[in-house]
């Protein structure tokens, strides 16, 4: 973050669910007291968890960010009746992704940076065509992280299921991997779940930069 000066706004863009939201309202309020930026977080919410809406309305209510509400874009025709929840996901991310636009278009001041999550990383096209900073926020681990930029490499390596494969996964910087310990989206190949974890993995590195949420005792 060292291109960014106090001054900065800088907008956050969560996916639905407490898992994603909570880390990014964190973030925001992270940014907004220790860096003193100006922070608007675009919350893509499930309109049925108030749960949700409770941590809405607590950021609101701390004034440290700017909380925008997007519901839940019409998922008719988008999903299939097996989809899993990573699937599920990233197709209410993309079918959002005009709403976003049109948002993070028209905010005043204009943002320095926009910062999405994992299922957010479709959204980095809209900080390139404002020609501003894109950041992924990845809120789980560094080997994490260094798996799911991996596998398209893996993908173009290793034929067949990783589950049959008889020696550990290779990944760099990392302790190799045993077939059986894959993330769950590594399962099954031929599922759509693969796919869009695939194309996390290739999306990440086009952004400026990642934040991720380790440290050195943790790996």
């Amino acid at each position: 973050m060292g291109l960014l000066h106090k001054t900065t706004h800088v907008v956050l863009l969560s996916s639905p669910g407490l898992g994603h939201l909570i880390p990014v309202i964190e973030l925001g309020k992270r940014f907004a007291l220790h860096h003193h930026f100006n922070v608007t977080v675009l919350a893509v919410t499930s309109q049925t968890s108030r749960a949700e809406k409770q941590i809405l309305n607590s950021a609101l209510t701390r004034s440290l960010c700017h909380v925008i509400d997007i519901p839940s874009p019409d998922l008719t025709n988008l999903l299939h009746e097996n989809d899993r929840m990573v699937t599920r996901l990233c197709v209410t991310m993309r079918a959002a992704i005009p709403a976003i636009r049109s948002i993070v278009s028209k905010i005043n001041p204009r943002p320095s940076a926009l910062i999405v999550d994992i299922f957010g990383t479709e959204s980095i096209t809209i900080a390139r065509e404002l020609n501003i900073l894109s950041y992924v926020y990845v809120a789980s681990h560094a080997w994490f992280l260094s798996l799911v930029v991996y596998s398209p490499v893996l993908d173009k390596q290793i034929e067949g299921q990783y589950v049959d494969q008889k020696e550990a996964l290779k990944i760099p910087g990392c302790n190799p991997v045993r077939p059986e310990d894959v993330v769950d989206q590594m399962l099954d190949r031929n599922d759509r779940e693969y796919e869009e974890y695939l194309r996390i993995g290739n999306e990440i590195p086009q952004s400026d930069g990642v934040l991720v949420n380790t440290w050195e005792e943790l790996q």
